[in-house]
């Protein structure tokens, strides 16, 4: 596959312009590694995550090779293993404990073996302790007893907290509109926006007798598709596979009630 320059950034980052890719190694402490390029400067190129939006602006000189074949994505070395901490990247540091170093004079001195073992005596602090630690397990063992006890004398179905939940199959996808969605379960009882920011619109289709909300996003409002689905509980009962390979499911685990 050919790649054209992109005359907009300098190389090698032209060839990312308008594509995903992902990193090698990738970043720590993010989901998912599949990204795409926002801006670039000279010291430095802003990227985006595209399951998450999170931005992240990384130094030009942890910039390795870049694979020559986008299929099935791009590959973007990176010198350095990265962690995102703070909002920012960060080289991971290895920390090596280094042992003692024995002088040359005394390596070959002989350790000295105890013969007998030495008697055991422990002072009255000691022996408070044990007494201490010996009355917390005792303790310990009482109250697990009472609860198995509590637990065996309660009647059949008292500790039973029954909960209504999704029992059916949505048979939604990443491409379905919200005329689709209204094809497949009817007409939404409620129907909300929230804005995150200038980048994403989310649209709340609320289905209360099927303990159902349907949410749907998108960057502009007459372009949004089906995401997933919470339940009354605000619990991620649904989520699709977008085209870039990356679920909706930690994008909706973390959106507010709205």
């Amino acid at each position: 596959m050919t790649i054209e320059p992109n005359s907009e950034y300098a190389p090698p980052l032209d060839q990312l312009a308008g594509r995903e890719f992902s990193f090698h190694p990738s970043i720590g402490n993010v989901a998912t590694n599949l990204w795409r390029l926002n801006e670039a400067n000279w010291s430095e190129f802003l990227v985006e995550n595209v399951a998450d939006q999170t931005q992240v602006w990384i130094p030009r000189r942890f910039l390795g090779e870049l694979s020559e074949s986008d299929q099935p994505v791009m590959i973007v070395g990176l010198n350095k293993v990265l962690e995102y901490k703070a909002g920012q990247v960060w080289p991971v540091m290895k920390r090596v404990i280094e042992m003692p170093r024995v002088p040359a004079g005394e390596q070959n001195e002989a350790i000295p073996v105890q013969s007998e073992p030495l008697p055991l005596r422990l002072d009255a602090s000691e022996k408070q302790l044990g007494k201490l630690i010996l009355g917390v397990l005792v303790g310990a063992l009482a109250l697990v007893a009472i609860v198995v006890a509590t637990f065996r004398g309660a009647k059949s179905g008292d500790l039973i907290a029954y909960k209504a939940v999704v029992q059916e199959s949505l048979g939604l996808g990443a491409d379905d509109d919200y005329f689709a969605v209204v094809r497949k379960l009817g007409e939404p009882e409620a129907d909300r926006w929230k804005a995150d920011g200038e980048s994403i619109r989310y649209r709340l289709l609320a289905y209360p007798k099927r303990n159902l909300n349907v949410i749907l996003a998108g960057r502009e409002p007459n372009d949004i598709h089906y995401v997933g689905a919470m339940d009354r509980e605000w619990k991620v009962v649904d989520s699709v596979t977008q085209r870039g390979g990356s679920n909706t499911y930690d994008v909706l685990a973390r959106l507010p009630r709205f």
